[in-house]
């Protein structure tokens, strides 16, 4: 008869080994993600601090990383609209309210993208980042020449990387489901 040490022993072996293989696939799927992305590193430091990505198959780092960038978008849009009646300069406040009308639309593009991520269309997920990442950099665009807020700035560039990684996301989910033809 197996004692119960023995039982127990085989079975926290077992886990471990279960764990450490699921953390290494998992590990994988980030390096590889990452990989192709514009900013490999930054892609590494956002997904390795993110509750979750750590162990979320390819499918899961979407809903996790579209998560991060509407929190991100709405975070710096709530920033946006806070400076608006706080600043005196018309020309300025004019760009705020250009750039909320652009915060808003990058809101609106990833919940279209997590429609797409769970109907199984990722090239339209892909379309609806890219064009989230668009809405972005036309606000950093509009924003160039003046002296603008900082926190603007920053969240202009955490949403341009969030997208690079959702863009690289969108096209492994496409083409692991629709392999190009050989």
């Amino acid at each position: 008869m197996v004692s119960f040490k023995s039982y127990f022993l085989q079975v926290s072996i077992l886990g471990v080994l279960l764990f450490n293989t699921t953390s290494n696939a998992s590990s994988k799927i980030i390096n590889d993600i990452c990989a192709k992305t514009r900013f490999p590193s930054i892609c590494l430091e956002i997904l390795e601090s993110t509750p979750g990505a750590a162990t979320a198959d390819v499918k899961g780092l979407g809903k996790i990383t579209l998560d991060l960038a509407r929190s991100s978008a709405s975070k710096t849009l709530g920033r946006i609209n806070s400076l608006i009646p706080k600043t005196t300069d018309p020309k300025l406040k004019e760009i705020y309210k250009t750039c909320s009308e652009h915060y808003d639309n990058a809101i609106g593009s990833f919940n279209n993208a997590e429609t797409d991520l769970n109907k199984g269309n990722y090239f339209s997920m892909n379309s609806q980042a890219s064009a989230a990442m668009t809405e972005a950099g036309d606000c950093d665009d509009e924003t160039a020449k003046l002296a603008v807020d900082p926190s603007l700035k920053k969240g202009n560039l955490d949403l341009d990387h969030i997208c690079s990684i959702i863009l690289a996301i969108s096209t492994k989910l496409h083409f692991d489901k629709y392999p190009p033809i050989q």
